[in-house]
């Protein structure tokens, strides 16, 4: 049986306000332009991880709730293993979107991101224990300033970019997210701001199901 359940179904019951779901492979406003195998463009909500890691997701919901009167918008958490592998795949052909690059990867050559480390086939992500997350303003209903983008492959995604880079406001939103995820067990990383593994004993086995509607809840 398929293992994960639906962080954004949980969240409804267990939150005061439910966590947002924005898939971003599950669309084409990502770093490759396009849906990444294993991604439905009607699942972009249906943000699956193991149920202790989604439990303390929602922990982490609430206590940015009541304490600052943020929440958490989920661009990636469980992913198939087909999409580790259709993305190093993109990365071993030639370049031909300077747009893109110029977004995401302006001092990297794409070949080079799985070397790097921002990018793996043996993910994480596909165990269903590793979440990106963003804060989420609720005035505004959009994500707040971050200092860069989500998946800018870069020094302004990591941890220790300073004020001089990315500004004040953004500084504080990240020192804010990472305390806070980091209160409910999850471990984050020094290369991507947004990105965080629950610790513990998990069972480390990737699954390849594909992210679909009937997934949800």
């Amino acid at each position: 049986m398929f293992p994960l359940c639906d962080a954004i179904a949980l969240s409804e019951k267990r939150c005061h306000k439910p966590i947002v779901g924005d898939l971003k492979y599950a669309s084409s406003d990502n770093f490759m332009g396009r849906v990444i195998d294993g991604y439905d463009p009607q699942a972009k909500e249906v943000c699956l991880l193991l149920s202790d890691v989604a439990e303390s997701l929602c922990q982490v919901q609430n206590y940015l709730l009541k304490q600052d009167k943020l929440g958490l918008v989920i661009y990636d958490a469980y992913r198939p293993k087909r999409a580790a592998l259709d993305m190093y795949q993109w990365s071993q052909q030639a370049e031909d979107e300077f747009s893109r690059k110029k977004s995401y990867y302006p001092h990297i050559d794409k070949s080079k991101l799985f070397d790097l480390g921002y990018i793996g086939l043996n993910t994480r992500h596909s165990t269903g224990d590793t979440v990106d997350v963003f804060l989420w303003d609720l005035e505004s209903r959009s994500a707040c300033d971050m200092g860069a983008c989500f998946d800018f492959f870069g020094e302004l995604s990591h941890f220790d970019a300073g004020a001089d880079q990315i500004g004040e406001k953004a500084l504080l939103n990240r020192q804010i997210l990472r305390e806070a995820m980091e209160q409910f067990g999850f471990i984050s990383s020094d290369i991507e701001f947004w990105h965080f593994s629950l610790g513990g004993n998990h069972t480390g086995l990737a699954f390849d199901e594909p992210i679909s509607p009937k997934l949800k809840a």
